[in-house]
């Protein structure tokens, strides 16, 4: 059994962890989402975000740390009166997918998904969807970005704060 534990480190407690192939290579990877320690005082919408950790197999059999983004999750009050944004992650043989949403009369859910490149050994976004319904109004606004709209932009790298926004007239 592995001691995941020992990736959540400064504080860190183990939000969620999935086992899969993460690079389409057939190993039991794993995928973490860290949740650091706060302070108890935090507001409504403030808090530090979450840390996604992509763990791979060496030849040993042993998980080394590999990859990680710290803006893709969301702080726990960050969902509006929905409260914790974290919804989950999904692994399919040689990439994941993050689901965050929340809100209150308008709900929004985003989801976004990373395959591996094997020539650079490295995951990147190959698509983003975007939605938010009005609850009160059942209005409703989708979009989906691919490379072509976003560019090529790495797991570590990507930034949800700099993907457009889907917003409701």
């Amino acid at each position: 059994m592995d001691d995941l534990k020992s990736f959540a480190t400064e504080g860190n407690r183990i939000l969620e962890s999935k086992t899969g192939d993460l690079t389409g290579a057939g190993h039991k990877d794993v995928l973490l989402v860290l949740d650091p320690p706060t302070t108890g005082k935090e507001k409504l919408g403030e808090g530090p975000n979450r840390t996604v950790l992509l763990l791979l197999r060496d030849a040993s059999g042993q998980l080394v740390r590999k990859a990680s983004n710290g803006h893709i999750v969301l702080c726990a009050t960050c969902g509006g009166v929905s409260g914790d944004p974290f919804g989950y992650v999904r692994i399919d043989a040689g990439s994941f997918t993050i689901v965050n949403g929340g809100g209150s009369r308008e709900r929004w859910t985003d989801e976004f998904t990373f395959t591996y490149a094997k020539d650079s050994q490295d995951w990147f976004v190959t698509k983003v969807n975007r939605q938010v319904s009005d609850s009160e109004t059942g209005h409703e606004k989708k979009i989906e970005l691919t490379p072509h709209e976003l560019g090529k932009v790495s797991f570590h790298e990507f930034d949800p704060g700099k993907v457009p926004e889907v917003t409701l007239p």
